[in-house]
């Protein structure tokens, strides 16, 4: 293995060298001799990067030697000691957690679920109320036109609202952007 890593020394200097000699060639034949170099040190670092992982297999598999060795030296015996107690509170506190997780949200989806049902029959309620006010503003003799510019009034107060609500959320974007 020394020798290996001398070599491997060896060549990095033979390198150095080398490429000091590349830079000295004339400029006709600079380019091709410069193209066989890099050949060269691309080989140079496949080579180091083999060994590399030669050693590393080494190691490992010492590594290996060693734990087998160990276990088959272990003397078993029975279970006096804290070895083979399991840790399982640690998974049972996530369980527990885990379940209140999913407790609190079929809360939440419910809770969601009741104001949705809520809004559809404040819808239904408003519609009714406003059929009614329309029944009595038709016996009250107010005429159709008045009827209609009430209705235009009420659109155009839902334009403007949801022109303010997108105003308001780009003025709160931008100053979000820019502040922070």
């Amino acid at each position: 293995m020394d020798q290996l890593l001398s070599l491997q020394d060896q060549i990095s200097a033979d390198c150095e060298r080398i490429d000091i000699l590349v830079r000295k060639e004339p400029p006709h034949r600079r380019q091709n001799v410069k193209h066989r170099y890099e050949q060269l040190i691309q080989e140079a670092r496949s080579l180091n990067a083999l060994l590399a992982k030669h050693q590393r297999q080494q190691s490992q598999q010492a590594e290996q030697e060693d734990e087998r060795s160990q276990l088959l030296s272990r003397q078993f015996t029975a279970n006096d000691n804290q070895d083979t107690i399991l840790a399982l509170d640690g998974a049972l506190q996530f369980n527990s957690s885990a379940e209140n997780c999913n407790r609190g949200l079929d809360v939440m989806l419910d809770q969601g679920h009741n104001v949705l049902r809520g809004l559809r029959d404040q819808k239904n309620s408003l519609k009714s109320v406003k059929k009614r006010m329309m029944d009595v503003a038709n016996s009250l003799g107010l005429s159709q036109t008045v009827m209609k510019l009430v209705e235009r009034r009420s659109a155009t107060d839902q334009y403007i609202f949801y022109a303010g609500m997108v105003i308001t959320l780009l003025i709160m974007f931008l100053l979000l952007y820019y502040v922070l």
